[in-house]
């Protein structure tokens, strides 16, 4: 009998109707959202009567709206509308006033309604949901400045048309329009606006850095927040849908866009919640009186035909005043006409209020149904054009696939180091993520081999989580390194990312013997990854570039993933520069998409650059550190102690070491470095030092003598080679340290070796160096011709015979003698 009661089949029935509507829409092309508000109609009282609008379908249905609103709020992109605020607000403002305003007068005086249901049914015309969006981005213009901006008006003319139902609301209720009324409003949303967005940050930031996703805790913990502020703004006179929409926005920064977290959020609303919703709104629809009811087909027609109208009139002046062609112009309109999530908040808070009736429910209704499907074909008709006439002129580096390698070992790091892969991973491009795990081979292999298994499998729970796919390998071999690169190759990875080595022996003080042997040897690109703190909980993205760093062959390709993580991940992006090459490094990180809120530093030095990064580094930031593999053209000695550094001084700090893939030309084990023709190896001067000074004495005492000639280079260079003991000393073999600066109008490079045994401590080095060298390049000198130098000096101590000489040898002569110039150099 119907209409059914029992609460198993009324679930049961529902859900048939969501996964009917799913499937259905999916072969006919038409949106789920408005089959799913016919059958809504259909089953409802005035249909068939299959269901009951119950309090159980009313509860889910508003809980479908608030999330309806919060998912508006967190799938916004704040950086486009921050990057294009003026025009986003100009045309926001626009397609908000043409459709409020000349919505009103139509409604009020072509329907004949009151003031009060008109200005609320104008709202639902000055609205709009970015339905569209997809066709936008499918086509590969969703970076255009009119997609953009038409992004960044949707915020305005959302958050205006929620205002204007808020008061509307409040109106109907008896509330008086006075001077109180309007003050104490402002001053309501005000102080709502305050607490969302600066409380939900630093609770969400506060609870992702203590508690997993494993479980579902943070899936629980946004959902009581985006109830708690929904209610919230019961307080300040808004409706629960403007506090949710709040909550989206920020957390907005907090969940990224292809985490498992907001997989979860998505799938729950957009299955469960939203349907229920729609569901519950078409159940109020009477579509008896579509037949024979000329009223209701007058309010149907008048609602359509002025939505199309008004938001053709906003977009069509927003392109005379910036200078939009017709195209461009046509994307605007079909991405603002869409009515979808506002217009039925409105249509629901007005018919439960008395201030509409059931025709202007139907006439919504059939607004969405119209423009869904209008707004859609309208944004991929001209999106083709506008697509077609920027392909001539957009720079775009082309990626035919992406095969990132995961090589995992222990819990913590899967699960952290799968999350990295997602948020990294470019989903424009085809590929897949391979979570590898090694086993050794042993007397208990089978064992090991079931432990790796579920390593893996918690991979592949995140994986789901997320929607990525990913295919998991377990492999036994005798050398764990060994049998990673061998993966790697047959594999065709593209990245390979690795975790924290763990072993801190004088030979891999930071990445242990593993990882060193993959920097050596793995013939793609490798990010080592040390991810002390979920990586969504990070405020600052930092990227420093070295000297040379603009001549890494896969340079293009990492500043788009550091990009698309800072994205991701809502961090704002600082990156260092220096030198010559600042200039050209800043203009191709910003041509480089996606784009996002990036700031630039910019000083003379690398020391500089690095003193002011280390300066600004907070136990929240995450670092993304250009390296360079050993014996490689660009390699030098200054940057293979820079993470070590970097890990002593920020232990709760993330950082990202990024090295390319192997050069087809390294450098030989000896082989002497071709320094430019203007520059040669450096002239070395000898320099015994006294037992009882301590390490600013023992710098100052190098110079005095090794400079006797030129005290005043001396003076200049004690604070830079003071700075470069502190900040960098490279250790180049067990005993000697390597300092060095640019100073002085010598011609060529002066190398300044101090020998001498000593019982005092040397800054804050562990253990006092026998030998102290020193590198002073002329002022003049530009980076490369210094640290081609440095290269030369290290690559000298990496000789075996050269190394065990310098530890016989009894003075500062001796040394000097040993590595003086060879012919040729």
């Amino acid at each position: 009998m119907l209409p059914i009661t029992d609460n198993v089949l009324i679930f049961t029935m529902i859900m048939s109707v969501i996964l009917f509507s799913l499937l259905v829409g999916a072969k006919l092309k038409i949106p789920d959202l408005v089959l799913l508000l016919i059958a809504g109609a259909f089953m409802g009282e005035h249909g068939f009567h299959v269901l009951e609008r119950s309090s159980a379908i009313t509860l889910f249905g508003e809980i479908g709206l608030i999330f309806i609103m919060f998912l508006a709020g967190l799938e916004i992109d704040l950086y486009q509308f921050s990057r294009t605020k003026s025009r986003s607000v100009g045309f926001g403002l626009l397609t908000f006033i043409f459709p409020q305003v000349l919505g009103t007068i139509a409604v009020r005086y072509a329907l004949d309604l009151n003031w009060t249901a008109s200005v609320l049914m104008a709202s639902m015309f000055a609205s709009h949901t970015l339905l569209a969006y997809p066709a936008a981005a499918r086509l590969g213009i969703h970076r255009t400045e009119p997609v953009t901006i038409s992004v960044g008006a949707t915020i305005i003319t959302d958050t205006l048309a929620l205002l204007v139902l808020a008061v509307v609301a409040d109106a109907a209720e008896g509330e008086v329009m006075n001077p109180l009324f309007w003050g104490g409003l402002i001053l309501g949303l005000i102080i709502l606006v305050v607490v969302i967005t600066q409380l939900i940050p630093r609770l969400a930031r506060w609870f992702f850095q203590h508690v997993t996703e494993s479980g579902g805790a943070q899936f629980l913990f946004v959902l009581a927040l985006v109830g708690a502020c929904a209610y919230l703004s019961e307080y300040a006179r808004m409706k629960p849908i403007i506090g949710a929409f709040l909550a989206g926005a920020a957390f907005n920064h907090q969940i990224p866009e292809h985490s498992p977290l907001m997989n979860r959020l998505a799938f729950a609303g957009n299955n469960l919640f939203i349907p229920f919703f729609l569901i519950s709104v078409g159940m109020m629809v009477e579509p008896n009186r579509l037949i024979g009811d000329w009223k209701t087909w007058e309010v149907i027609i008048a609602m359509v035909v002025l939505v199309i109208i008004t938001k053709g009139i906003a977009a069509w002046v927003a392109a005379k005043i910036y200078g939009y062609n017709s195209d461009e112009r046509g994307v605007m309109f079909g991405l603002t006409v869409v009515q979808a999530a506002a217009t039925l908040a409105a249509a629901l808070v007005g018919f439960e209020a008395g201030i509409l009736d059931e025709n202007a429910l139907n006439g919504a209704i059939a607004m969405i149904m119209v423009t869904v499907p209008l707004g859609t074909w309208v944004t991929d008709r001209y999106g083709r054009r506008v697509a077609m006439a920027a392909k001539s002129s957009k720079r775009i580096t082309k990626i035919t696939e992406q095969r990132m390698v995961l090589s995992v070992s222990n819990p913590v790091t899967a699960a952290r180091l799968t999350d990295l892969a997602f948020l990294m991973r470019d989903t424009s491009v085809p590929g897949a993520v391979y979570p590898l795990t090694i086993v050794r081979e042993q007397t208990d292999t089978e064992e090991a081999v079931s432990r790796g298994e579920k390593l893996l499998a918690q991979c592949m729970t995140q994986a789901s989580s997320a929607d990525v796919s990913v295919e998991p390998h377990v492999r036994v071999d005798l050398n764990v390194s060994d049998g990673i690169i061998r993966a790697v190759r047959e594999l065709r990875g593209s990245t390979v990312l690795a975790g924290w080595g763990g072993d801190h022996n004088r030979g891999s003080r930071i990445f242990g013997t593993i990882n060193q042997s993959l920097t050596q040897n793995c013939p793609s690109r490798l990010i080592l990854c040390r991810i002390t703190r979920p990586p969504n909980t990070t405020r600052v993205l930092r990227f420093p570039f070295p000297p040379l760093a603009e001549h890494r062959e896969d340079l293009g390709t990492l500043i788009r993933e550091t990009k698309l993580l800072a994205k991701q991940i809502g961090a704002q992006l600082h990156v260092y520069l220096s030198g010559k090459a600042a200039v050209e490094l800043e203009a191709r990180i910003e041509k480089t998409s996606p784009g996002c809120d990036t700031t630039y530093i910019v000083k003379d030095t690398w020391t500089e650059s690095r003193k002011r990064m280390f300066e600004e580094v907070h136990e929240d930031d995450l670092i993304v550190l250009p390296q360079i593999r050993r014996n490689t053209l660009l390699w030098t000695p200054t940057l293979d102690s820079l993470p070590e550094l970097i890990a002593r001084h920020f232990p709760y700090t993330k950082l990202l070491i990024a090295y390319p893939g192997l050069s087809s030309n390294p450098i030989g084990g000896s082989a002497p470095v071709v320094l430019p023709a203007t520059s040669k190896f450096p002239a070395v001067h000898g320099v015994d030092l006294p037992p009882e000074l301590d390490g600013s004495e023992r710098i100052q005492q190098l110079l005095d003598h090794g400079l006797s000639d030129d005290p005043d280079m001396a003076d200049d260079a004690y604070p830079l080679l003071l700075d470069s003991a502190k900040l960098n000393p490279i250790e180049l073999t067990h005993g000697v340290i390597l300092i060095h600066g640019h100073c002085g109008q010598k011609e060529n490079s002066v190398l300044l070796v101090g020998c001498g045994e000593s019982d005092q401590p040397f800054l804050s080095l562990p253990h006092t160096p026998k030998v102290i060298v020193a590198l002073i390049s002329p002022r003049g000198d530009t980076p490369e011709i210094h640290l081609r130098a440095l290269a030369a000096v290290a690559r000298r101590f990496r000789d075996q015979d050269v190394t065990q000489a310098i530890n016989q040898a009894g003075s500062a002569q001796e040394i000097c003698t040993i590595l003086s110039p060879r012919t040729g150099e």
